[in-house]
């Protein structure tokens, strides 16, 4: 079955070449349709999004050229079932060698080699399948020396093709398994072993945590990992390195002559019932329930009652596994606690939950009607903040109360962590219900089956968006049961991650444009909350700029350079008859005298040209041109900023025609190519009287609730001699309202 029937070559920008999709990868989306329910339509999406990864690699049949790329999805998304079918088609286009980097836990290499293995029937039982698995391989050992094996028979050009088998290494982010894989492979000629490398979770421990501080003081110190990833890339002259990850602003912002920035970048995209924080976190959605801070802080130490939001969250949960009893639901059903990476944190949690099940479970079992009839009661306030999301489709509060005694019977309470108790496998099939209390292992990959409710009382700590997004286990495909979902989080946190919403769809547009064009040639720009981090400072190699998009963003004349003045001359005079052209153009007094103020006898008016559509600011701002390298980020800053606007539903600018255009004269200030003084203030100045003000000031003409834009001209003297040297420089000044403000993140030095 070939399920995607869409073109490869009317992909754009071109692939570097079109992987097909052959026998492996056919046989793989068969399985995933018949054993996991997904729809054919949406395996087309996941087929040809790999063929476009893989064609942005190096061609197996080209001569050896290797390269590194970025693969960027969301937290729960599908990313392994996307570098599954990636390296399905490896397999099918000539690979040779693929290797997984399997993240930097046990838990998480485990969880992803047993995925493999099923996904890709690598030790179906009594028939050959044409792969061979290694799983940590090392030197010296009957595995290592049978991965040599294989790899020499793609070497000898007498050896039968269709034995040939293509070789998957699953090894552990650690230097010394990465080490070990290499020593593996001493001595065979790796120019003629096309290779596929595929780092999952790539943001986490390869970079270079020295990159910052390298970047400052021109040293070369490597952090263990990247130095071992490095020393993989060197082995391999025939290789791509692609990057898997749902938080890049670390891959995005390491310096650009990095081994490991990204030369391109692709988009996984979600498939149908997946939500994520636009959905959870939206305004009123019910969703994102608050832990007091109190509350959040709280200890057995302090306290041998649990906190009362935990005692909420526990009979949502409840109730929750009680309708899926009603329905005759055999899923998984999961609430997880994540109160610390702190071990010791967990026993707290472990105790509480441990008495609260055991304590409800004997009252439940128990003939004590009128102890039985009070815990019920206690649930009503559930019942209802559940009827709330769920709506008609919820059963009467005595059809699921009825399940509570044995959903308290069947529910597991146990930790997951790297304690001895915590660290061993979930056997899923034994129960439906779960409740895990855990703290890194929790956090990132790993993951949790039927997760309906989290309850985490983590701090915000460093405030890094990528750290903090990574703990949202709670995205994923839940769609069918998203009414019985709920989020307990501290007041901060729960902010934070609602404003990470804007972060993450504003990273996915803008390397959604960048797809197949040189990564290193974008100017990185995010949009991010003044609270945050974008992330942990040690492995960031590009300068970036703090930006708040408010008020004034004006150039300071530095545009006088000679480079620019001619081209911008152009691209004024056209916009503004374009402005005369198409709209009506009025004294600003005129149309709104209770708002401007400009009663000037012998100077020329500020002109207005009201509801100019944001696309034709847009375009001007584009073309302009600037001097300064920081006037040119906040040139950027500014089309950013009106960009996102739009998309947020603002259509128009108001634009001002500062003196109708007549060029006011400056002066130059001195040793500096810039104006001395921009704006003209109030006449008479230092008054605030509107009977005395004969002028309000330059500042003064903008738009209350919407973007204004000023145009003007100048004729500016030189700063000694006074003499008239530049004429007729355009200039023009962005004004935003309060309310419509965006923090940016943008790239301070560009190419």
């Amino acid at each position: 079955m070939t399920v995607t029937v869409r073109e490869l070559k009317n992909v754009r920008p071109p692939l570097v070449w079109e992987p097909v999709q052959g026998e492996e990868t056919t046989a793989f989306v068969q399985r995933k349709h018949e054993r996991a329910g997904i729809p054919k339509e949406a395996l087309s999406t996941v087929v040809f999004e790999a063929q476009q990864i893989l064609g942005r690699c190096s061609n197996p049949k080209a001569p050896p050229q290797p390269s590194t790329g970025l693969v960027v999805g969301l937290v729960q998304s599908g990313k392994t079932l996307s570098f599954t079918t990636v390296t399905a088609l490896a397999h099918d286009n000539g690979y040779a060698l693929v290797v997984l980097i399997a993240g930097t836990l046990e838990n998480l290499k485990q969880q992803t080699l047993e995925r493999l293995k099923t996904d890709l029937e690598l030790d179906a039982p009594g028939r050959t399948r044409p792969w061979a698995l290694f799983h940590q391989p090392r030197a010296n050992t009957s595995d290592g020396m049978l991965l040599q094996n294989h790899l020499r028979n793609w070497l000898d050009p007498d050896y039968p093709r269709d034995k040939k088998r293509v070789c998957i290494a699953v090894v552990l982010k650690h230097p010394k398994r990465l080490a070990e894989l290499r020593k593996c492979l001493k001595g065979l000629e790796l120019s003629r072993i096309p290779t596929l490398i595929i780092d999952d979770e790539a943001d986490q421990a390869t970079l270079n945590t020295y990159g910052a501080r390298n970047t400052l003081t021109g040293a070369d110190k490597k952090s263990a990992n990247y130095r071992e990833a490095l020393e993989l890339k060197q082995h391999f002259p025939h290789h791509t390195y692609v990057q898997y990850t749902a938080t890049p602003q670390a891959n995005l912002l390491v310096s650009l002559v990095d081994e490991l920035s990204p030369e391109f970048a692709e988009l996984v995209s979600p498939g149908a019932g997946y939500v994520g924080g636009r959905t959870l976190f939206a305004p009123k959605s019910g969703y994102a329930k608050t832990i007091p801070d109190d509350q959040a802080v709280l200890s057995l130490a302090q306290s041998t009652s649990p906190p009362a939001a935990l005692v909420e969250a526990l009979r949502v949960y409840l109730l929750g596994a009680c309708a899926a009893e009603e329905a005759h639901s055999r899923a998984n059903r999961t609430m997880m606690v994540h109160p610390s990476q702190q071990t010791g944190k967990h026993n707290d949690y472990l105790q509480w939950l441990d008495e609260l099940v055991a304590s409800w479970r004997g009252i439940a079992d128990s003939k004590a009607e009128e102890l039985v009839q009070a815990l019920h009661k206690a649930f009503e306030p559930a019942y209802a903040d559940l009827l709330s999301t769920v709506g008609s489709s919820l059963p009467p509060f005595e059809a699921l109360i009825k399940h509570l005694r044995f959903v308290l019977r069947s529910v597991m309470v146990r930790e997951v962590n790297s304690t001895s108790p915590g660290s061993s496998p979930i056997n899923w099939s034994t129960s439906e219900y779960w409740i895990l209390v855990g703290g890194a292992k929790l956090d990132r990959g790993f993951t949790v089956e039927g997760l309906v409710v989290t309850y985490m009382p983590r701090p915000l700590a460093t405030g890094n968006a990528d750290s903090l997004q990574q703990r949202a286990r709670f995205y994923g495909y839940k769609e069918k049961y998203l009414g019985y979902c709920r989020v307990y989080l501290q007041q901060q946190v729960r902010v934070a991650f609602e404003r990470y919403v804007e972060h993450e769809l504003d990273i996915h547009k803008s390397l959604s444009e960048q797809r197949g064009k040189a990564l290193k040639e974008w100017a990185r720009q995010f949009i991010l909350d003044s609270s945050m981090k974008p992330t942990r400072a040690g492995v960031i190699g590009i300068p970036l700029t703090a930006f708040l998009a408010k008020g004034w963003i004006e150039p300071a004349g530095a545009h006088i350079d000679s480079s620019c003045v001619a081209s911008n001359r152009e691209v004024f005079d056209s916009f503004c008859t374009e402005l005369r052209t198409n709209y009506s153009v009025v004294p600003a007094q005129e149309a709104y005298p209770d708002l401007f103020i400009d009663r000037r006898v012998d100077s020329k008016r500020n002109l207005l040209v009201e509801a100019v559509p944001l696309t034709s600011v847009l375009s001007f701002l584009r073309e302009f041109r600037l001097g300064l390298q920081t006037e040119e980020v906040e040139r950027i800053a500014a089309v950013k900023a009106l960009e996102k606007l739009m998309e947020e539903g603002q259509t128009c600018a108001d634009v001002f025609l500062i003196s109708e255009l007549e060029p006011n004269t400056r002066r130059k200030r001195k040793d500096k190519n810039l104006i001395n003084q921009v704006a003209q203030g109030k006449s008479p100045a230092g008054t605030n009287d509107r009977e005395k003000l004969t002028y309000g000031g330059d500042r003064s003409f903008i738009a209350p609730e919407r973007v204004s834009l000023h145009l003007r001209k100048f004729h500016l003297r030189d700063a000694h001699t006074g003499g008239i040297v530049d004429m007729d420089v355009p200039w023009y000044g962005v004004h935003i309202p309060e309310g419509l403000e965006k923090n940016y993140l943008v790239q301070s030095e560009l190419s």
